[in-house]
């Protein structure tokens, strides 16, 4: 695959939201990725934001999607209009054996594992009991008033760090068991906000 890694970031009305966030996912990214191979490979680090570009016939969108696609010498920018999902149904999926501690562009397991949603929006996969994430973000729980993330998320995402650390959010251990407790579900990633 020419580009194995990718970041999606939110351009909101032409600011790009969380760009250290992404910046610093994107160096880590790179170092796991291509750290495990031969020493030959030296991934050139670029800085985000300097080749996001937004087109011209783009630039009234409110919400664009930036997707960058990228390898050890190469990043590709493309951009669409985005309109903000809304998932309120989702269904338990049990996969033990899923790994995707990186934002892989070969999303073949997350789309066989999305085929088994039926009437769901979504599915929410379960990983040794314990719920981690959705097919395109991270999950959140609402108890009371307070909203809470799963300790084992499969992929750090932007949007949960940025939450996290503005203390909308916490952390907490949240087994399949467990979804009787909270009354509500919402999906997060970096076009999709806690709002």
């Amino acid at each position: 695959m020419e580009f194995p890694l990718f970041e999606t970031l939110a351009i909101e009305q032409g600011k790009i939201r969380n760009i250290a966030l992404h910046q610093r996912r994107y160096e880590r990214s790179l170092q796991a990725f291509y750290g495990k191979q031969s020493a030959v490979v030296f991934p050139r680090i670029f800085q985000l934001a300097e080749h996001i570009r937004v087109p011209l016939e783009l630039t009234a969108e409110p919400l664009i999607r930036c997707r960058i696609d990228y390898n050890a010498e190469q990043i590709q920018c493309r951009y669409f209009p985005y309109q903000r999902k809304h998932c309120r149904t989702f269904k338990p999926v049990i996969c033990d054996h899923i790994d995707y501690g990186l934002k892989f562009a070969d999303r073949t397991l997350l789309n066989e594992l999305l085929a088994q949603k039926g009437d769901c929006d979504e599915i929410m996969i379960i990983k040794n009991g314990y719920v981690t994430d959705c097919t395109i973000g991270n999950l959140i729980f609402r108890q009371g008033t307070q909203w809470f993330t799963p300790d084992t998320p499969l992929l750090e995402g932007t949007q949960r760090a940025a939450l996290l650390a503005q203390g909308r959010i916490k952390v907490r251990s949240i087994l399949a068991t467990d979804l009787s407790l909270f009354e509500e579900i919402r999906l997060i990633n970096a076009l999709n906000g806690l709002e």
